[in-house]
């Protein structure tokens, strides 16, 4: 099973969820818009939403693994798990950091983990290639999508290719 997060149109959670639940196990999150899945397969998922053309999915967000965090522990907990990302970025490719927080207003600051996870994964990879690596805050080949839906953070390494081939998969 894959997670992914559909983003809805502004009151079409309800509707979203009737047209989408014979594709997998959606649930709301308590956060206007904003619904947590599990699909068998991400391809075959964006596939059908694709042909299907639903106007009240505006944007879908695969997501490799949740955790429960607290807002004081989150930095330290992200680079252990995007410490295990990096592997994926090769020698070369472009990378940015990408976090979307709901919740926690004024206890988390996305642009201060962005910068501080950006940061650290940079090192990482120029300790790994020996070379400063690339950052590409528009378009960058591998994104690091960072999702908090209240004390639940989601984390994935995000590919150019797939946000190419379904346009429907931002991460903003």
């Amino acid at each position: 099973m894959v997670y992914v997060i559909v983003i809805c149109e502004r009151g079409e959670d309800f509707i979203v969820l009737r047209e989408i639940s014979d594709l997998g196990e959606f649930k709301e999150t308590g956060f206007r818009g904003v619904l947590q899945g599990q699909v068998e397969d991400l391809e075959a998922f964006l596939e059908e939403l694709t042909k299907r053309q639903l106007t009240t999915v505006s944007r879908v967000i695969p997501v490799e693994e949740f955790f429960k965090f607290k807002p004081e522990n989150l930095l330290e907990i992200l680079k252990e798990k995007v410490g295990s990302l990096v592997d994926s970025i090769g020698e070369g490719e472009s990378f940015c950091v990408r976090v979307e927080r709901r919740g926690f207003k004024g206890a988390i600051s996305s642009s201060e983990l962005e910068r501080g996870l950006g940061e650290y994964v940079w090192q990482l990879l120029k300790d790994i290639y020996g070379k400063p690596p690339k950052v590409d805050l528009t378009n960058p080949d591998k994104l690091i999508s960072i999702q908090t839906i209240g004390g639940l953070c989601g984390v994935a390494l995000v590919d150019r290719k797939l946000r190419e081939k379904y346009p429907i998969v931002r991460v903003k």
